[in-house]
């Protein structure tokens, strides 16, 4: 069975790996960049790091390490907290499943006058944490470090097992992906080829994109990739 992986070109391999080892075909295309952004971090007592994704740590220029390594750090998902191991980071307060928990935990365990926050995000983003940590009386220092820009075009090797209709699969990671990949296989004239193409979505909200549509549609049971794999051996094809 071939699968589709549409992660960024740095996250792939461990991807294709992962599906090889479990028997599968992986076909990797890219629907998005990841495009450093200029920024500074101004010196301040920092009550706490905030991090959403790995892609903000992999931003950071050892001068901008070595002021934030004993900080404590308040992240978004595993594999972020084991980048954050490897440059060095000391002190990992809090590792959660997704925003909205992260918005949750910080409420409750952090308090306002105990100091500023620093939040290294992408330009594009869910929710509203630092707004909704604004508005709780938190000093939050916001930082874009980071863009994720939209292809034009699948790779040919995708284009062409969807051509072939050989594709089994595609793994989708958020919404934005999503979205994008239906705008390419549309532009690219192949969406009467994807009626027998199993959609696999990290979460519901990555499946959004795809309400309305008749494609296959599979929603891992948690928003980690492990359980999305798991979707893949368990017979979900």
């Amino acid at each position: 069975m071939k699968i589709l992986v549409t992660r960024p070109e740095i996250d792939q391999q461990q991807t294709i790996r992962a599906l090889e080892q479990r028997g599968f075909v992986a076909i990797g295309s890219a629907v998005m960049d990841i495009v450093p952004l200029p920024f500074k971090l101004p010196f301040e007592p920092w009550q706490g790091l905030v991090i959403t994704s790995r892609n903000a740590l992999r931003m950071l220029a050892p001068a901008d390490l070595s002021t934030l390594v004993d900080v404590r750090l308040f992240c978004v998902g595993e594999r972020t907290a084991s980048l954050a191991r490897e440059l060095g980071f000391a002190h990992i307060a809090l590792v959660v499943a997704n925003v909205a928990e992260l918005e949750q935990q910080l409420l409750t365990a952090l308090a306002p006058a105990d100091g500023p926050l620093l939040y290294l995000a992408g330009k594009i983003r869910t929710g509203a944490l630092d707004r909704t940590l604004l508005q709780h009386g938190f000093a939050v220092c916001l930082r874009e470090v980071y863009d994720m820009v939209a292809r034009d075009a699948l790779s040919d090797a995708a284009l062409a097992a969807i051509e072939a209709e050989a594709l089994g699969g595609i793994l989708l990671y958020s919404e934005r992906s999503c979205q994008i990949l239906l705008n390419l296989i549309e532009q690219a004239g192949h969406s009467d080829k994807m009626k027998n193409v199993i959609f696999y979505c990290l979460s519901p909200r990555v499946a959004l994109p795809l309400q309305g549509l008749s494609y296959p549609l599979v929603v891992a049971d948690a928003p980690n990739e492990r359980s999305l794999l798991a979707c893949l051996e368990n017979g979900h094809n």
